[in-house]
């Protein structure tokens, strides 16, 4: 080492909370693939508290629960930050004990919320624990770009952009793409809010020789008996956490026709990038932020013909679809997860020491002009 070259960095202390799967969700593999990424680097020291095993257990989960919150508390003392990784709907129960563990450690708290609520959305004494928690962490990383405009406009001290990602690199589209669009997919959870009665009554109207395979746990009353009889339509079970996109390489399109309350930036639609697949969906809460006119199609929710229509348009029109393909495989580079795991290690330093925000703690010039431009687009936009 030259005497004008800069000391090594001392790898960021990490506590990350938060629920892995099982059971698979989009959260839980998004937080899985952040640890699996982290735990790659040699910059980073991730020490992982699950917060899985309690829901649903009604004799154990106090003995579990007091586990993971003495984890808490003695993990806080041996890192640098802690950041809680959470549905809203987990956040009361576990966030006040993720914050004092913060607190009474010393240690900067972040906090990032999946899917598409607001904080400020929902009332009673469970919203208002959520709130009260958001607005006392140093961080707050929010899903979408609309979650970020409100949470500045409600007056946070720092709120950042992160966004749903998948790892990209193991991920090899089919090589064939000018074959014609046959092979349609579903992949998430199988219940009436996720527009499964819609995909049915469309995809029944298909012609021969196209199809519609349906995968994800069934839920909120959907049963295997739905699915006896179609024709286009059938129910092809569960797959492993992790294996989203090398399933959906055997497909040529996504259909996701969700009216779910509580969506974001689907996972799924990020793998169906992942394996060069155009995606139709609803114009609903945030899916139009990473959907559009160039990897996608969009209609409005609950309506049958709107849905039969798009399905109809990328069988018939082999150019559109192959031109909604080379558009879903441009989307590939921008929701890495590795490029978003970049940026979660910068704010972590930054929050270990403030005067880095100027990208002082960055390893490497080409990292820290990257990271520049990610943060002057994304508030221009």
């Amino acid at each position: 080492m030259s005497e004008n070259s800069p000391p090594p960095i001392s790898p960021v202390r990490v506590m990350i909370i938060g629920t892995l799967p099982p059971p698979v969700g989009g959260a839980g593999v998004s937080l899985q693939h952040l640890v699996n990424l982290l735990g790659e680097r040699g910059d980073v020291r991730v020490t992982m508290v699950n917060t899985s095993g309690v829901r649903g257990r009604l004799v154990t989960a106090p003995f579990r629960f007091a586990r993971i919150v003495w984890r808490m508390m003695w993990g806080a003392l041996r890192v640098d930050v802690v950041s809680l990784q959470s549905m809203p709907s987990g956040i009361p129960f576990i966030g006040p004990f993720a914050w004092l563990a913060a607190r009474l450690g010393g240690r900067p708290f972040m906090i990032r919320m999946f899917g598409g609520e607001s904080f400020l959305e929902g009332s009673g004494f469970g919203a208002a624990i959520v709130r009260w928690i958001v607005r006392k962490s140093d961080l707050y990383l929010a899903q979408t770009k609309q979650l970020v405009a409100e949470a500045q406009a409600a007056g946070l001290r720092r709120v950042e952009w992160y966004a749903t990602s998948r790892p990209m690199s193991d991920a090899a589209p089919a090589a064939d793409l000018q074959k014609p669009c046959r092979k349609f997919v579903f992949l998430g959870h199988v219940k009436p809010l996720k527009g499964i009665e819609e995909l049915i009554a469309a995809g029944e109207r298909l012609g021969e020789g196209v199809s519609i395979d349906v995968y994800g746990p069934l839920m909120d009353g959907m049963t295997e008996a739905r699915f006896a009889g179609l024709t286009r339509v059938r129910y092809r079970g569960t797959i492993p956490a992790g294996t989203g996109v090398r399933v959906l390489q055997d497909y040529d399109a996504m259909v996701f026709p969700t009216y779910w309350p509580g969506e974001g930036y689907p996972g799924v639609v990020i793998e169906a990038f992942a394996a060069g697949l155009p995606v139709i969906a609803t114009r609903w809460r945030n899916i139009p932020e990473i959907i559009d006119e160039t990897c996608g199609m969009l209609i409005e929710p609950r309506n049958v013909d709107a849905l039969f229509d798009a399905l109809q348009k990328l069988v018939q029109d082999d150019g559109l679809f192959h031109r909604l393909r080379h558009g879903a495989l441009r989307q590939r580079d921008f929701f890495d997860s590795r490029r978003w795991v970049e940026k979660f290690v910068v704010w972590c330093r930054e929050l270990v020491n403030p005067s880095s925000r100027a990208g002082e703690a960055l390893q490497s010039t080409d990292t820290r002009a990257a990271v520049a431009h990610d943060r002057t687009s994304e508030r221009r936009n």
